[in-house]
């Protein structure tokens, strides 16, 4: 493309993403359940409980069939560095932990961390063909993906009914690299419908299809930097290895917006950013910062706002993470390697 027409090119781009964006909001404006409905989501839980394979362990000690015993030793890591910040501990050292695997291939697990029913904060574990074991994504607090609240809202715009498909176990939890997190809803008489699992949007079926193929590509590559330890995930629980502990620094967290109210953003310079420091300095003069995936903001739920972040470390200094907060304005506010965005889109001072 001949560089007289990139610019323009990338500014249309990225006013379709937010176009598409509010687009999609409206169509997917929580409505209220009325008492047969909320009943209803509640009996589909109950039922879809066998099929989302959720198994519950204390957070002392994991020990469960649904998740491979490295997992389970990782996700105990990352519970106790969090749990280690008194001034901002929800309880994650209390929880119980509910494993989930998301989907055939993706060698990749949900863990939802709950104390008596009441959700701590969800995180997302990742491993690839080495056996490298990274966090993919973690969030606090009630609000987490994969919500059947959510899925329950999607389906009745579809005129599908939740408890009907439990019953044909056609709901599947899947993630797809980089940061896709989905229901994939499977119909006898009809297409495959894919459900945004962080804000309940219906995701285009090329581009989810086209994402899953990349990512099974990707699956078999190096893996990215990340705060990962090596570990064989057939490894009995007697036998897994002495692995260094991580720290977590406290959470930093920005104020939540929409990135539609002021749209001046779209054509503006990108902000410079290779690590962290130049988001902080831009939130040291009190502006706020989007991220804009461009053309791939529909598999975001984005643009989205940039609301905080939070730097992990192994114990012993070889190694850190930073993790960047996207969304809270419209849907989950999940932590994420900031490498994965910069390799993805860009960020953007909200008011240039």
């Amino acid at each position: 493309m001949n560089r007289i027409f990139r610019r323009p090119w990338v500014v249309i781009r990225r006013a379709a993403g937010v176009c598409a964006m509010c687009l999609l909001g409206l169509t997917t404006l929580s409505t209220t359940l009325q008492a047969e409905d909320i009943l209803s989501l509640q009996t589909a839980n109950t039922e879809l409980s066998f099929q989302l394979t959720t198994a519950k362990s204390d957070a002392s000690h994991a020990s469960d069939k649904f998740a491979p015993a490295a997992v389970q030793q990782f996700a105990l890591q990352q519970v106790k560095a969090l749990g280690s910040l008194q001034q901002m501990d929800q309880g994650w050292n209390r929880a119980q932990l509910a494993f989930t695997p998301l989907g055939p291939g993706t060698h990749s697990w949900l863990v939802n961390a709950h104390i008596d029913g009441t959700s701590v904060g969800y995180m997302i574990i990742t491993a690839n063909l080495t056996g490298n074991l990274q966090l993919s994504e973690y969030g606090q607090g009630e609000h987490n993906p994969y919500d059947l609240s959510l899925l329950q809202q999607s389906l009745q715009r579809h005129n599908l009914s939740l408890k009907e498909l439990s019953h044909a176990e056609d709901i599947q939890l899947r993630y797809a690299s980089p940061l896709l997190a989905y229901w994939k809803v499977e119909q006898s008489d009809a297409g495959t419908i894919y459900i945004d699992a962080t804000n309940g949007d219906t995701l285009p079926n090329g581009a989810v299809k086209a994402m899953e193929r990349e990512s099974r590509v990707e699956y078999t590559r190096s893996p990215s930097p990340t705060l990962s330890v090596s570990v064989q995930l057939q490894l009995e629980t007697d036998e897994l290895p002495k692995v260094s502990s991580f720290l977590a620094d406290p959470i930093n967290v920005q104020p939540d917006f929409d990135p539609a109210d002021n749209l001046l953003w779209i054509t503006s310079e990108s902000v410079p950013v290779t690590s962290l420091q130049p988001l902080i300095q831009q939130w040291k003069n009190h502006q706020a910062v989007v991220f804009s995936a461009d053309e791939r903001n529909v598999l975001y739920g984005g643009p989205l706002p940039v609301t905080g972040y939070q730097v992990w470390r192994m114990d012993d200094g070889s190694e850190q993470m930073e993790y960047v907060a996207i969304g809270g304005h419209s849907s989950v506010r999940r932590f994420v390697p900031i490498d994965t965005l910069i390799k993805d889109g860009h960020f953007y001072t909200f008011k240039p």
